[in-house]
């Protein structure tokens, strides 16, 4: 299986033996390439600590200073072979320019890793689709800060993934697994084990297609559930103290 990642990063971040591409890379896939839509250093810092929070920000910052690696839970003490992906720097996404490496590459399956919205002629390129992370349960939570607002709603927290059409988040749900919040978790600490599941969800997605899973098409970007849009940090601070109703 010919896989292509999208992320959206800054220039320097380095994708050399990044979790994702090691798991796939582990059980047998090409990862052809990394597509990053370039963001400025100040903003993905900004939007880093505010997703995670302090504490949870600077261990990961600690971490990539001093070259740790992590990888997925389920993957226990198995040692993961090194990925190095080739990258290729792009304005957009949706630019004729990513459009034109994709075809070059002519991958199987592309991977969004933080992205926005993805427009048809991008999402039609892949032989088979387009896959997605989706911090939440769906469709009752689509959009943003979903697993802020999950905390708030009293609902469960949880990662899917799901096929990608050009509404949000409206594609078919592929896998979903919840996660159980601990009376030391806070948002951030819980967005920090979604990244960490949400590799096994998506290494097994992946494996599902290429042992012959038909990909889900939907025509329709009706949405189901609601659409969550930006938390204020006031919310986000209610949210983190009503944390102790999960534990």
């Amino acid at each position: 299986m010919k896989v292509v990642l999208f992320s959206r990063v800054p220039r320097w971040y380095s994708f050399k033996n990044e979790r994702l591409a090691r798991r796939l890379t582990a059980d047998g896939h090409e990862v052809a390439g990394v597509i990053v839509e370039v963001t400025s250093t100040l903003d993905s810092l900004r939007e880093w600590r505010k997703k995670l929070g302090a504490d949870v920000f600077l261990k990961k910052v600690a971490q990539k200073v001093l070259g740790k690696k992590t990888v997925p839970a389920s993957t226990g003490a198995i040692k993961l072979p090194e990925a190095s992906p080739a990258v290729y720097f792009v304005k957009s996404h949706n630019s004729p320019e990513c459009v034109e490496i994709l075809n070059k590459i002519a991958p199987d399956l592309i991977v969004l890793r933080g992205c926005g919205i993805i427009k048809k002629e991008v999402l039609s390129i892949p032989k088979i689709g387009v896959i997605n992370p989706h911090y939440a349960k769906l469709p009752d939570f689509r959009g943003m800060d979903v697993t802020e607002w999950s905390v708030l709603c009293g609902a469960d927290v949880a990662v899917s993934v799901h096929t990608v059409n050009e509404g949000v988040d409206t594609g078919v749900v592929l896998r979903t697994e919840t996660i159980k919040p601990t009376r030391i978790d806070t948002v951030g600490s819980l967005r920090d084990k979604s990244a960490t599941l949400v590799v096994d969800l998506l290494a097994a997605a992946v494996s599902d297609f290429a042992n012959g899973k038909e990909f889900p098409i939907v025509e329709s970007t009706e949405p189901g559930g609601s659409q969550f849009f930006q938390m204020h940090e006031r919310l986000k601070r209610l949210a983190n103290q009503r944390l102790n109703k999960f534990a």
